[in-house]
């Protein structure tokens, strides 16, 4: 779908824009500019992409390059970039002289009024610390810099640096003749001296420099002189920087590939998100996934010059749609090679063979059929069209934009469970021996590459801190303990791994429960509110699918009466506040729901309708909403309410809805004690485990309502975009 007004109209009422306040459209000298740019001539756009894994010194990193990798291609396929406009510089490239000649060279020579500039580093950043006769006016006596591929010395023992200053950066940027600069910096200065952060490798260098090479202020002074007075001061356009000033950037790591934390879900929201998203919206965004590895230790942020952009990177996408993969690579007219996108690295690692995709920029979409994954490696994928009549189907073409049809998800995933290295090689051992017991973990690994769901290590808080002994926890990847799992000091870690069993179970269940977040591929036309209701009724987030084909009018939906307004932050709600859910069904076929969650104080919790009723003997399925209908969750005719924790954290709640009932779900929800038929109820669950499990069985036999292409496998669930909606809402209790 490429743009036009409609679509248009459409991006402003999915951030909440009230259809009343649309008449402001012809108003607002901004907006009216974006639009025009739909029907003019596209200006030139130039980018820079640096990424260095092959630090000398023995500080290589793994992620850099595939962090320009995942630029580039999101930049040439997703925003219309040409390939001779973008200069990459990796490893030995990216040499000091080497990236201040290319920014020189490449932008600020070549552009012009109007043209858009991207600049990207990967790699690490360190502080410097600056002596006071040198600079006086910096009260810390430390500057932030990055590192190029040569900027490690190392003399007499000593470790150093040669550092491209931040300040530096920021001048070359106002040097650029254009205001539509955007710089993305997946680095971080602040370091503890350590190359990890629990299981994810750091992009802080471990030591901090205690000397600048004199050519760098030199070359400050020069550009100084040729800015004028209006560019000598503020941000050149928006930078996007992967962590806070006392935070660091970390890489993650995925079925053979490692990546910046910050950059892979940068570039998968602006793949999968349609339509065009603000800046501010994609960094929430970036932040939830982040949440849930290393917690609020790297916090994204942004910082704006005066002119601030409506979207990100200045532009509006060259296709309306999302997509998840585009064709990398031809063999045939039916074989090729696929680039993995738009997903996120927790489902990339769990993706199956066989899952489906469809074009969306071919001549006829409608005609061709289905790709169908055959093998995945990584990033990359091997796929082959599903009908093998060639007739129907147009030949494969580089650059070709796809999106999920089938998710295909193995039965058994497993959680993989890192030791901290800090562990003595009995405990390991132990430990090793202890999880081999539990049928959720499926592998134990130490340091490696590869990609792990928790690590269990030494609590840095004992639980008993005046008894002596070790106390043993559980950990994010990126090392943020986990609420709960703290043990007795002196406990045996035989011990703590049986005590942490249940805790496993449920950190699998919310794993199972993630693999079904698909707001942005599902075809179902909904909308869903979340509002406090205390001490009067407000907004907290709007949240809606974006490939759904509504039969609704935009102006016909209520919530379209409401203007929201763009949040800046990740939510935050007040202990005790009472919360509701609507669901707006805008689609022609009846849609079950049911939602599930972990609440603050880590309890798992399932919210179930009054599902169904007995007529003669036999079951009624009734917890539906009806096209163009909208329902309030909990119903408040009916006493039930929905109260936040009184404990401070963070709460993730999933709002799933189906084109069939979930009945598996349900019978696995009628063995809790408390469960009470024909009646709305919010269940806690012992087992959360089970009713994950139960869940994707639901979703599978739905799918199989609609899917006629593909047989089920007894270890495989295959999931329909087109038979269901999960969405999350994350949000901070305080």
């Amino acid at each position: 779908m490429k743009w036009d007004r409609r679509t248009f109209l459409q991006t402003l009422l999915t951030w909440g824009v009230a259809q009343e306040s649309l008449k402001w459209l012809d108003k607002n000298h901004q907006l009216q500019k974006y639009y025009q740019t739909l029907a003019e001539p596209t200006h030139r756009k130039l980018a820079l992409l640096v990424g260095i894994n092959d630090y000398e010194q023995g500080f290589a990193l793994k992620g850099c390059l595939t962090d320009v990798e995942r630029q580039k291609d999101l930049l040439i396929h997703r925003f219309g970039f040409q390939g001779q406009d973008i200069l990459t510089l990796t490893d030995k490239q990216a040499t000091r002289k080497g990236i201040e000649t290319a920014f020189r060279e490449h932008l600020i020579r070549q552009a012009k009024p109007g043209d858009v500039v991207v600049f990207h580093f990967s790699g690490y950043g360190n502080h410097v610390k600056i002596s006071p006769d040198i600079a006086p006016s910096i009260t810390d006596g430390q500057l932030r810099g990055i590192i190029a591929q040569d900027g490690i010395k190392r003399s007499k023992g000593k470790t150093n640096t040669d550092n491209i200053l931040e300040d530096t950066l920021h001048l070359l940027g106002r040097s650029l003749n254009t205001d539509k600069v955007t710089m993305v910096l997946d680095t971080s200065y602040h370091s503890r001296g350590e190359k990890a952060q629990g299981s994810l490798r750091v992009r802080s260098f471990p030591y901090i420099s205690d000397a600048i090479d004199p050519e760098e202020f030199a070359l400050q002074t020069k550009l100084k002189q040729n800015l004028s007075q209006k560019q000598a001061t503020g941000s050149p356009g928006v930078i996007l920087t992967a962590a806070s000033p006392n935070q660091v950037a970390a890489e993650i790591k995925g079925n053979g590939f490692s990546a910046g934390l910050f950059t892979y879900t940068l570039t998968q929201y602006l793949w999968a998100t349609a339509p065009a998203t603000p800046i501010n919206i994609i960094l929430n965004k970036t932040k939830e996934q982040i949440l849930p590895l290393i917690g609020q230790k790297q916090q994204p942020q942004q910082e704006n010059s005066p002119k601030q952009p409506l979207f990100t990177y200045y532009l509006l996408p060259t296709f309306s749609d999302g997509a998840e993969a585009f064709v990398s690579a031809v063999e045939d007219n039916t074989t090729g090679t696929i680039t993995l996108t738009g997903l996120s690295a927790n489902l990339l690692r769990h993706y199956s063979v066989n899952s489906l995709f469809s074009s969306i920029n071919g001549d006829r979409p409608s005609l061709t059929p289905p790709l169908q994954l055959k093998s995945c490696i990584g990033l990359k994928g091997k796929v082959r069209y599903l009908s093998q009549d060639n007739t129907s189907s147009q030949p494969l073409q580089v650059g070709q934009l796809l999106q999920e049809s089938l998710r295909c998800l193995s039965r058994n995933p497993g959680l993989t469970v890192a030791l901290d290295p800090k562990l003595q090689r009995i405990e390991r051992v132990d430990a090793t021996s202890a999880f081999s017991a539990i049928q959720t973990v499926a592998d134990v690994v130490g340091e490696g590459e590869q990609p792990v769901d928790c690590i269990l290590g030494l609590s840095a808080s004992p639980s008993q801190p005046e008894q002596k002994g070790l106390s043993y926890s559980l950990f994010l990847p990126g090392g943020v303990e986990l609420p709960n799992t703290i043990g007795k000091s002196g406990e045996a870690i035989k011990s703590a791994v049986e005590r942490l069993h249940p805790t496993l179970d449920k950190l699998l269940a919310i794993k199972l429960w993630g693999l079904t977040l698909n707001e942005n591929s599902s075809r179902l036309p909904l909308s869903v509110t979340l509002e406090g209701l205390t001490p009067e009724p407000f907004v907290i987030e709007q949240r809606q699918t974006s490939r759904g084909q509504s039969n609704i009018s935009p102006s016909e939906t209520k919530n379209t009466a409401k203007t929201i307004s763009l949040p800046t932050e990740l939510p935050k709600v007040a202990r005790g506040t009472r919360l509701c859910y609507h669901i707006e069904n805008q689609g022609e076929k009846p849609l079950y729901y049911l939602i599930v969650g972990i609440k603050s104080d880590g309890k798992a919790i399932a919210y179930l309708p009054n599902h169904e009723e007995q007529i003669e003997g036999e079951s009624i399925y009734k917890s539906f909403i009806e096209p163009g209908k909208e329902e309030v969750i909990p119903n408040t005719a009916t006493g039930l309410t929905w109260t936040i924790s009184s404990i401070e954290g963070w709460e993730q709640i999933i709002v799933l809805s189906a084109i069939a009932p979930f009945q598996k779900t349900r019978e696995a929800l009628t063995k809790i004690a408390e469960f009470k038929p024909e009646k709305e109820q919010i269940l806690n669950l012992e087992n959360p485990l089970k009713i994950a499990q139960a869940l994707l069985q639901d979703l599978t036999l739905a799918s199989q309502k609609i899917n006629k292409m593909t047989e089920p496998t007894a270890d495989t669930y295959s999931l329909d975009v087109k038979a269901w909606s999960s969405i999350s809402f994350i949000y901070q209790v305080v």
